[in-house]
């Protein structure tokens, strides 16, 4: 569907800026508001209890399910809006250009498993650096409260459950969130500032914030900045939802394959790796990177990495 050449689609940066976030605050407020409402009349319970409610294992369908309506119209809203009043067609707008080769495929899935090596070097990385007790306290009960509430929305006792969990945690997330960071804010930030680098890393550091995680914030940022950067290199968003999918599904795997043993998923919970593998982990995304943008020599790029 292609726009016309009225005014309204020729917006500048900031004025799609502003629209986006408009509809980021009212998407946010809808898709809560009616996730919790059908969930609720679902479940025959007040709004008021089911958020204790769905936290229990048994209602592991229930919670995946108002995660990803919650998600999609909090995240889905704002990109469809913007790549709909953006001069061009809807599906440029928001990066789902077809992928160039298998190559770009292959370096993309070694990207998610040397990223996650990474990840878990930065999780020991924050877990050294010196913060106030009080807000120690605050990260640690935040962080608790979300592993209870990933631990019940992954509860899986068949293919079946671990099939749903996959749908609701990690195929709809990886492409709502990343036609929303990665494919509408990114692309508005680079338009405005003329720095894609810039861009990229704002990006990230919104992505990872939103999450409300202090120990996984510098996890999700490096990953936010390689997603950022394949999105960049590739000029298609079909990569960055591949990567961010491999990265939320592996952890659904594992977290299926240990679920008959407690100990075990606490570990993989909260495990993490040796500092130093972070600078191995970087070395090869930053070899994988320059691969990744060579593939694409007509895109346009900054000569530097």
């Amino acid at each position: 569907m292609e726009s016309s050449d009225r005014s309204l689609f020729n917006m500048t940066p900031p004025m799609r800026m502003a629209l986006f976030l408009g509809a980021t605050g009212i998407g946010m407020i809808a898709g809560a508001f009616i996730s919790f409402s059908i969930v609720s009349a679902l479940l025959h319970i007040s709004m008021a209890d089911m958020q204790k409610v769905i936290m229990q294992p048994e209602y592991a369908s229930m919670a995946q399910f108002a995660n990803a309506l919650a998600s999609i119209i909090a995240f889905g809203l704002p990109s469809i809006a913007v790549a709909f009043f953006t001069k061009g067609s809807l599906a440029a707008n928001i990066g789902l250009s077809p992928i160039k080769s298998y190559q770009q495929i292959g370096i993309v899935i070694l990207l998610a498993i040397v990223g996650l090596i990474l990840s878990g070097a930065l999780g020991s990385l924050t877990e050294k650096i010196p913060i106030p007790s009080d807000f120690k306290n605050w990260a640690e009960t935040i962080e608790a409260q979300y592993k209870k509430a990933m631990l019940s929305m992954t509860h899986m006792t068949s293919l079946v459950d671990l099939g749903y969990a996959l749908l609701a945690v990690a195929i709809i997330p990886a492409f709502i969130e990343e036609v929303y960071f990665r494919g509408s804010l990114q692309k508005i930030l680079t338009d405005w500032t003329g720095k894609p680098y810039v861009a990229i890393i704002l990006t990230a550091i919104f992505f990872s914030a939103i999450h409300f995680s202090y120990f996984g914030f510098l996890s999700r940022m490096a990953l936010g900045i390689i997603l950022g950067c394949i999105y960049y290199y590739t000029k298609t968003i079909w990569l960055p939802i591949l990567l961010h999918f491999l990265n939320n599904g592996i952890a659904i795997v594992t977290l299926y394959t240990v679920r008959e043993n407690p100990t075990n998923v606490d570990k993989i919970m909260d495990d993490n790796l040796p500092i130093y593998w972070g600078g191995v982990a970087l070395i090869g995304i930053y070899f994988l990177l320059r691969q990744l943008k060579n593939s694409n020599p007509d895109a346009g790029l900054e000569k530097s990495i």
